[in-house]
């Protein structure tokens, strides 16, 4: 069975087809206007050329100095362009046209011109649309005039001719050639800009897309003009030839000037932000040894250092190799979270101190010893050798096939993970710095290259160990086989570290290429009619396209796979941490998942492998029903810089599936009955990599029909919330001065809907559909409201004995659930212990120890009669029972009124508690009519949280109470609602109280709904230990699917649900790794940002 999901639908290519013309022609529109509007863009588009020629012309037959010439017409266009971009424009009403030709489909793309007059505002305002940066209205015109200026120069035919013998007929060709990539990029400075193919933000905050085509024809026209100036002679019309090598530079340049335009139309040139955040970055990992960093102003700063750092190497002694190799260890330190720590007391410093003092003993010593280098070479040869044999004796599968037979075994895997952390941390660095010590003392070339690269060779000993590893391993072998007798040491460890750089990062690119490639042909699912033309495709161009996932690998330029099919196509060079902003953030309440999980998962991560935490590297982590996603983004000796996302609990079915490829292989791996010594799942994107236990929440959802609806459990509803009013009303008032008033009569004000939910700020999450004046009672109450999660999440003894007394409660799954509920009714609740509860209820109730019922209480909107029948139902006991265990002096007369009161208005509403099912559920949610107390209820805001507290605290009561047995004395009940009050949070998910008490490590919390099968359901949320297993994800698949959603999303604008770029494929995670993009691509619900985490760690 093929697949036949869509990749583009027929509204999204003719989009397409707009947005690549106008991508190609730099934003010039020829559809959706007037024919006079059209010529108005043609000469605007084609202003430059003309006069260019006209100057050139003008060149060729005088002997007028040309700089002057285009120096004049560069300063007219900044002076007309500036009048156009400042003058002001009247407000025109656009009407649009009967006719239907002037119509276009794609409106947002192309601004409409109605007016068939060339010379109108309408027609001005389409030609020169308004800057919202006035700022730019000056920069523009100076960037297009300066541009003009420097484009003219460079295309005269005599600095042409210093680097090519050209006919005039070649030289025309070439002209027309250099001006029409030359006005694709002045265009967008004058009118729209066109939308991008190298798209990196999803919003254009600073205003700078419009100067991406100009800076790139800006950068190389000055370039080639300087070259100009240093090599040629720009005085005479004739310049000299220029020599060899420069003239090849010169004539490259010319070439990448012309084929700008096709760089533009295919995304391969990076936008500004992003060049600007790239380039250092490159330049700081590939030259100075350093790592990423989250943010562009530590990169600069880091970049500062090392520069700095060189030139002080570079002018003092040689023989004070001390300074290069401790201070490039302080570089390789995170300092500012040194200050931090050292600030806070933390133990962060010993590594920053370690560092730092091991390079500078080890250096001192090399200086005044002497020690053979063959010697030398042999040891890197055993401690490489030996700290790799214990890194890969960590894994749980010995080259991803063999399961490891010492990873099972919890002594020896501790004992293996100390040693190997002992070698990387100590053994391998001093064994490194003393080899680079030896290595470089005797060198006599001291150029700048070569003592930048000695700054790079040391530093990288403390900022990526394991990297430098490989690399001097490889060095040392190519160095004992006189393989690098014509290089210096500092260069050939360079080139050895670059290229174990490429090849790490490049095998990993071809894993991913290849594994998308096999499953397109195996994979039913995956198949589609492009499938056999593709491979004979890619067979063909296989050497090629090897060599440029190679090459590019080390550059940090993604592979853009075309609609996540194995076309592979190059996207623009990124930062490490890929999307232009790390932020924090959280979308709904289920992130208190993952605000709660947060610094356990931290302290989990850090007693992972050093590979597992470099820069680059991305981990997967599952527990129950948490997909948590976290990305390396910086790292160095001894520390590790993470972005942790979480994913939406909510799981569609291509998510489904592929979560259930997650939960085969962590459980193929650690579960106790697993027995195969061979990784079923070696080619996956996804490697287990650790397990551990974590304390999180285990959700349970259970349904109550069957329970919530029987006439006891609604009458005892009814009898808890007189109970629960009475505990917490003189909890929190322990006295009460004064007495009813009875105010039944008394017109008040009109009377309306009262939401539960008013007083804590937030929504209502249900509609009431009766209307004000409606009291017929309907289970059809609930038909806004919907449970719209899947659920999938564990069943609990909690459920079975449920199911056990009503046959006909179905729970929603199979697996056990972890409640700690038990049959005693003392504990029932949680495990804590009587003195815990005393000490709790004795600090609530010194807290309220002066609180008096407020006297506008007292004045209820009943008759006498009406409360006394009510006050019939009252426990007295109860309330004797609190005063004398709380040692409080209650009017009895006066809270008995008041009860009685509160459990009237609410009997009376429009929800009664001793109506239907549905009726307690809409109760306990917040939609309710109170009827004639609804003034009293609303002009006191205490009433209004005492009944929500109460009423809910009352359903959860009875709830168990129906499930376990009843309460059977007045102590009983008390210690059953003080658990509940200490240990239990009761309300709705959608209060922002729960996401607060999620955080605050609530030890449960409980919810009442309504699914959309019309089913009574609750929510528990036990906080227990729960195992958390984590693998390490393929970088390049990741960074591949989200580099073709990026270009799906932002160029193509294909957001169709059905689209087969986001259909689950289990082997590369396509649909869960869509996710895990930056909003609003991707859909996590919740972001850590950047955080800090120690690496030092052996055990969580």
């Amino acid at each position: 069975m093929m697949n036949s999901c869509p990749l583009l639908n027929k509204y999204k290519q003719e989009l397409l087809k707009s947005r690549f013309s106008q991508s190609l022609l730099g934003g010039l529109r020829s559809k959706s206007v007037t024919v006079s509007a059209i010529i108005g863009n043609a000469l605007l588009f084609l202003l430059p050329f003309i006069l260019a020629s006209i100057s050139a012309f003008v060149n060729y037959y005088s002997s007028l100095p040309f700089l002057l010439l285009n120096g004049t017409l560069g300063i007219i266009l900044f002076i007309l362009l500036t009048i156009t971009k400042i003058i002001p424009v009247p407000e025109t009403v656009k009407v649009l046209p009967d006719n239907p030709t002037y119509r276009f489909s794609l409106e947002e793309e192309n601004e409409i011109s109605t007016a068939n007059d060339l010379l109108t505002w309408d027609n001005f305002k389409f030609i020169f649309p308004r800057q919202e940066h006035f700022s730019y209205r000056i920069i523009d015109p100076f960037l297009y005039a300066l541009t003009f200026t420097l484009g003219s120069e460079v295309s005269r035919k005599s600095y042409l001719g210093a680097v090519l013998s050209l006919s005039d007929t070649e030289y025309i060709f070439i002209f027309i050639f250099m001006w029409v990539s030359l006005l694709v990029g002045l265009y967008p400075l004058v009118s729209n800009a066109p939308a991008e193919v190298a798209a990196y933000q999803t919003h254009d905050a600073a205003g700078t897309n419009h100067l991406y085509r100009t800076v790139y024809h800006l950068a190389i026209s000055v370039s080639i003009f300087v070259l100009l100036i240093i090599y040629g002679d720009i005085s005479s019309n004739e310049p000299r030839v220029l020599n060899s090598d420069s003239s090849q530079v010169v004539l490259a340049l010319y070439g990448i000037l012309c084929l700008l335009p096709f760089f533009f139309s295919t995304g391969l040139l990076p936008p500004l932000l992003c060049l600007i955040e790239w380039l250092p970055e490159t330049l700081l990992v590939l030259f100075c040894g350093g790592s990423p960093c989250t943010s562009l102003l530590r990169t600069l700063i880091q970049l500062i250092l090392s520069s700095v750092l060189t030139a002080i190497v570079h002018n003092i002694p040689h023989s004070m190799l001390w300074v290069p190799a401790t201070f490039t260890a302080l570089l390789s330190c995170n300092v500012l979270a040194f200050s931090y720590a050292v600030y806070k007391g933390a133990k962060f410093w010993i590594t920053v101190v370690f560092s730092t003092v091991i390079s500078l003993v080890i250096s001192l010593t090399a200086s005044y010893s002497r020690i053979q280098m063959e010697k030398l070479d042999y040891s890197v040869i055993v401690v490489v050798v030996f700290s790799t044999v214990f890194t890969f004796l960590q894994d749980v599968y010995l080259f991803n096939i063999i399961r490891n037979p010492f990873h099972r075994i919890r002594t020896v895997s501790k004992f293996i993970k100390i040693i190997s952390k002992f070698l990387d941390m100590v053994v391998c660095p001093v064994a490194l710095c003393l080899y680079y010590s030896h290595l470089f003392k005797d060198d006599i070339n001291w150029s700048w290259f070569h003592t930048l690269l000695l700054c790079r060779a040391f530093r990288e000993v403390w900022q990526r160990n394991r990297h430098c590893q490989i690399a001097t391993l490889l060095f040392v072998l190519l160095r004992l086989s006189n393989s690098l007798s014509d290089l210096n040491h500092s260069t050939s460890l360079w080139l050895c570290s670059v290229f174990v750089h490429f090849l790490i990062r490049g095998l990993s690119r071809l894993h991913f290429c290849m594994k998308l490639q096999f499953d397109f042909i195996v994979l039913k699912k995956q198949r589609r009619k492009e499938t056999l033309f593709i491979t004979i495709l890619n067979t063909v161009f296989l050497p090629v396209i090897v060599t440029v996932a190679m090459v590019t690998a080390g550059f940090n330029i993604p592979l853009l796979p075309l609609f996540t099919l194995p076309v592979f196509y190059i996207s623009f060079p990124r930062p490490e941490k890929f999307w232009s902003d790390v932020l924090p953030f959280s979308t709904c309440s289920d992130s208190g998942f993952y605000q709660r999980l947060l610094p356990d998962y931290l302290e989990s991560l850090s007693t992972h492998e050093f590979r597992n935490l470099t820069f680059g590297s991305f981990l997967l982590s599952r527990t129950e029903t948490l997909l948590i996603f976290s990305h390396v983004l910086e790292s160095g000796f001894g520390y590790a810089t993470v972005d942790v996302k979480g994913l939406e609990l909510q799981e569609t079915s291509c998510h489904t599936e592929e979560v259930n490829t997650i939960r085969d292989i962590f459980q193929s791996t650690f579960e106790e009955r697993a027995t195969s010594c061979i990784n079923s799942y070696s080619t996956h994107m996804l490697q287990p990599s650790s397990s551990s236990l974590i304390q999180t929440y285990s959700d349970a959802k259970n349904v109550l029909t069957g329970v919530l609806d029987m006439p006891e459990c609604l009458q005892k509803v009814s009898d808890n919330f007189r109970k629960c009013l009475t505990y917490f009303l003189c909890l929190k008032y322990p006295t009460c001065n004064g007495s009813l008033e009875y105010t039944a009569g008394i017109v008040g004000k009109p009377e309306t809907a009262f939401n539960f939910t008013g007083f804590i700020n937030r929504e209502s999450t249900v509609e009431d559909t009766d209307g004000a004046t409606s009291n017929e009672q309907s289970d059809d109450l609930f038909d806004n409201f919907s449970n719209s999660s899947e659920d999938n999440s564990p069943d609990s003894w909690y459920d079975k004995v449920i199911k056990f007394k009503h046959q006909e409660i179905k729970p929603d799954s199979e697996k056990p659930t972890h409640s700690p509920r038990t049959e005693t009714a003392k504990s029932r609740y949680s495990p804590k212990t009587p003195t815990d509860t005393v000490n709790a209820r004795q600090s609530f109730r010194d807290s309220n120890s002066g609180n008096t019922v407020p006297a506008s209480w007292l004045k209820v909107p009943f008759s006498r009669t009406e409360v006394q029948k009510e006050e019939k139902n009252f426990s007295k006991s109860l309330l004797s029972r609190i005063c004398s265990k709380f040692g409080y002096q209650a009017n009895e007369e006066t809270i008995c009124g008041l009860v009685s009161s509160l459990v009237l208005a609410l009997d009376q509403s429009d929800s009664g508690v001793r109506n239907s099912a549905s009726q307690v559920v809409k109760s306990f949610i917040g939609n309710v009519y109170f009827g004639k107390s609804t003034s009293w209820i609303e002009e006191n805001k205490g009433l209004k949280e005492l009944i929500v507290k109460s009423y809910r605290f009352a359903v959860k009561l009875s709830i168990d109470e129906t499930i376990f047995g009843d309460n059977e004395t007045d102590d009983t009940f008390l210690d059953s609602i003080s658990e509940l009050e200490h240990d239990w949070y009761i309300g709705l998910e959608t209060d922002p109280e729960w996401l607060s008490s999620m955080v605050a490590s609530k030890n449960f919390l409980f919810t009442l709904g309504l699914n959309e099968e019309g089913l009574y359901t609750s929510r528990t949320l036990s906080l227990l230990k729960l195992p958390l297993f984590t693998g390490t994800v393929n970088p390049e698949c990741v960074t591949s699917i989200w580099s073709a959603l990026s270009f799906e999303l932002l160029y193509l604008t294909n957001d169709d649900e059905e689209r087969y770029s986001i259909q689950a494929h289990p082997n590369i995670m396509r649909n869960i790794l869509t996710q895990t993009a930056a909003p609003p691509l991707g859909y996590p619900i919740f972001s850590s940002g950047v955080k800090n985490i120690s690496i030092l760690n052996i055990t969580s």
